[in-house]
């Protein structure tokens, strides 16, 4: 090649690389001893293992290092959930519950293995334990033991290092090679080309050493001198005796000082001094300012060590001239800090139960989820940024500034009005450190915090929802007995198992629900929203005065209304309508049982197979029941809120409403049509005085939604006259419409 060649260009679209690692591994001296010795490539950390033993020792008797430990393990474990992704909840619920009565018992079980990898982190710099796989091995795991860091190296082995566990015993057994799908070590921090984790408290030990030393400077001084002061003695020297040799003499010299000695330290710690006249006493006291100053380079050494520990001194309960601000910036910063450990922790946790589900055949994932610590000085915090909302939400209903520009002031990109999505039932799963299990955790229903409804509307939302299916579940569950039972009987085709168990469930259900007070309940919540909406909530319009007009009977139309309304949620729930008597809903559970029979093939009677189904089919159930609750009811609500309305305003002598809501997402394009425009009061009441009036048998009798009969396009080009003339001026407009409507004039 000559000279030029190498400057220049490749070819476009051409790549010139080698297979491989290309860089040179470091290799220290103990690496290159251990190479010759027979210990081919066992990589030997940069800082001393046998270090480790000693912060374990001092992780005991040190009160630095002792408080440290606690205080993050206090901190750290604040309790977590499962999240679960798959189509078993109960399935896997059982399976991690199992789990959790097993592994660590000695420990603490699942609570204490989490405390001891908050102190293991912080105190070896790294996560180190193994998932025990039974002897079975589809009985999946079986325990989770500790490995000590310490004992743990790493071996290159194709460019890649492998954890060995370091025995101590012979030449042959020496070192154990641990299986990485159930050995974990996981570093926080790690140098250049070294895998093991670096102890953070390593940097601590110069200066517990110099610690350790002024304790016991310290000890001898009180030991020796007191905290007053000490005591001098002086003797008459003796005179030599006749024919004395010298050695004689100092020998009897030494023997009468320490004759002395202890006499005076014996009665001097009763309080009583006894000497002959020949011996002098004085007292010497030691300055304060000594003791001062000694406490001055006491309290900056202690200050390095708590910097190396990483811990604020206020944590500690070290002022320091701390001040509050400045603690809760300590504060912040530490629990910040416990992120790390509980990311670390997270991970093995989630290794050993997706392990223990896929050994078990449960097709699901778990994922781990800590709580987060409560804030410093969380309330002054909450209020703070309460006052913040609603600075900014008074700058935007004054008309300073646009929904979407307050939402970029508060953190968001837009103003999408949107609600939390929602979440299958069954798919988080709480730790109850009392129990030492986990626990299902009910999705509550979102709270609706939109224009379209009040703030009290969303508890009601959540609170009857929550009543109703209390009082479904049951019955439901029974039902989910039935059918399962009637699956393991012989079937020719999948028409016919899918309507042999659908109908068992069917008739189970329908008569659970006739034992069940699920009508107390629907009534009980109706009346009291109407009760609500009707006579309490008044905020959207002038106070004038009540009267009656059009010749309709202001009690008797309440009466009927809520006569209406009560029947109609008595239709869907406790007449099972909202289930399998629904023609939309039964129609899914029929296709869905269809094509698991021919899935799964249950005519072949496999146990396993049939596990799955009944897991499943109980999953399916779950779900469209907690849909239907959350549309029915909002729907309810909706209607209670715009029925209650056109009464109060057809009572307090308006003439018009207008339609009010939500604007944007998620707004459908029927909705968007209709907000904004005004109709007829006195129209409106009659017609509803009409339909409360006929009462309720069937879903004929409701008002037809919208969305039935016109299409956006149509809507759109239909004037509020002809829509009033259609009967179409009163939300709901649609199952769980958001609108409302206020009084125009």
């Amino acid at each position: 090649m000559s000279f030029w060649d190498r400057f220049k260009r490749p070819a476009p679209n051409t790549v010139d690389i080698d297979s491989g690692r290309v860089s040179v591994p470091e290799e220290d001296f103990a690496t290159g001893m251990g190479r010759l010795a027979g210990f081919y490539g066992i990589k030997t950390p940069k800082f001393p293992l046998e270090y480790l033993g000693i912060l374990e020792l001092l992780s005991i008797w040190n009160p630095d290092i002792s408080q440290a430990l606690s205080i993050i393990v206090n901190l750290g474990n604040t309790g977590h959930e499962l999240e679960v992704d798959g189509k078993s909840p109960e399935a896997v619920l059982e399976r991690v519950n199992g789990l959790a009565s097993k592994i660590y018992r000695t420990g603490g079980g699942v609570d204490g293995l989490v405390n001891h990898f908050l102190r293991q982190i912080s105190l070896m710099g790294a996560l180190s334990a193994e998932w025990v796989v039974a002897d079975n091995v589809q009985d999946g795991i079986q325990d989770a033991v500790v490995v000590p860091v310490r004992s743990i190296r790493f071996k290159r082995e194709d460019g890649i290092y492998q954890p060995y566990q370091y025995t101590g015993g012979s030449f042959d057994t020496a070192y154990v090679k641990l299986n990485p799908l159930t050995f974990s070590y996981n570093p926080i921090q790690t140098m250049d080309d070294d895998p093991y984790g670096i102890p953070g408290f390593y940097a601590a030990l110069k200066n517990i050493e110099v610690q350790l030393d002024s304790i016991g400077g310290i000890g001898q001084i009180v030991r020796k001198m007191g905290l007053l002061g000490f005591l001098d003695v002086s003797l008459k020297i003796p005179d030599k005796n006749a024919g004395e040799t010298d050695v004689a003499y100092k020998t009897r010299l030494q023997a009468r000082l320490k004759s002395y000695a202890k006499a005076f330290t014996s009665n001097f710690s009763k309080g009583v001094a006894v000497h002959y006249d020949d011996q002098e006493l004085k007292h010497n006291n030691v300055g304060s300012t000594a003791a001062a100053g000694a406490k001055a380079v006491f309290n900056l050494n202690e200050e390095q060590i708590l910097s190396a520990l990483d811990i604020p001194p206020s944590m500690m309960g070290r002022s320091y001239s701390t001040t509050e601000t400045y603690a809760s910036v300590d504060f912040e910063r530490l629990t910040k800090r416990l992120l790390n450990s509980r990311r670390t922790t997270k991970r093995f946790l989630e290794k050993g139960y997706n392990l223990d589900l896929s050994l078990s055949g449960i097709n699901a994932k778990v994922s781990v989820k800590f709580n987060g610590n409560s804030g410093f000085q969380e309330k002054d915090s909450a209020e703070a940024e309460g006052q913040r909302i609603k600075n900014v939400v008074d700058k935007r209903d004054a008309g300073f500034i646009s929904d979407d520009e307050a939402a970029r002031e508060l953190g968001y990109e837009e103003a999408t009005g949107q609600r939390p999505p929602e979440r299958d039932p069954g798919l988080t799963f709480k730790f109850n450190r009392e129990k030492s299990r986990y626990e299902f955790v009910r999705p509550t229903l979102p709270a609706i915090n939109t224009h379209a409804f009040a703030k009290d509307t969303g508890k009601r939302v959540q609170n009857y929802a929550e009543a109703i299916r209390s009082i479904l579940d049951p019955c439901e569950d029974k039902a989910i007995k039935a059918a399962l039972k009637a699956a393991g009987k012989s079937y020719t085709n999948e028409t016919a198992f899918a309507e042999g168990v659908f109908k068992a469930f069917d008739k189970e259900l329908l008569k659970q629900l006739k034992k069940s007070n699920s009508d107390k309940v629907s009534d009980k919540y109706v009346k009291d929203a109407w009760q609500f909406f009707r006579f309490e909530d008044n905020s959207d319009m002038p106070k004038k005065q009540s009267r009656s007009r059009f010749g309709i009977d202001i009690n008797l139309a309440d009466t009927n209304a809520i006569r209406y309304l009560t029947a109609i949620d008595r239709f869907f729930f406790g007449s099972g309508n909202y289930l399998t008597k629904n023609k939309v809903v039964g129609t899914k559970f029929i296709n869905w049982l269809e094509n698991e029979y021919i899935t799964k093939g249950l005519n072949i009677r496999d146990e396993k197979t049939m596990k799955a189904f009944q897991g499943e089919f109980k999953d399916m159930v779950k779900v469209t029941t907690w849909k239907k609750i959350n549309q029915l009811v909002n729907t309810t609500m909706s209607r209670i809120q715009n029925f209650g309305q056109t009464m109060k305003l057809h009572e307090a002598g308006f003439k018009r409403f207008r339609i009010v809501g939500p604007k944007t997402a998620p707004i459908c394009s029927f909705c968007a049509n209709m907000v904004g425009r005004v109709f007829d009061v006195e129209i409106a009441a009659k017609r509803l005085s009409k339909v409360v009036e006929k009462g309720f048998e069937d879903v004929s009798d409701l008002p037809s939604f919208i969305t039935n009969e016109y299409s956006p396009e149509e809507l759109e080009e239909l004037t509020d006259k002809q829509l009033q003339d259609a009967g179409f001026e009163s939300p709901p407009y649609h199952p769980e419409c958001r609108h409302r409507k206020a009084a125009e004039d």
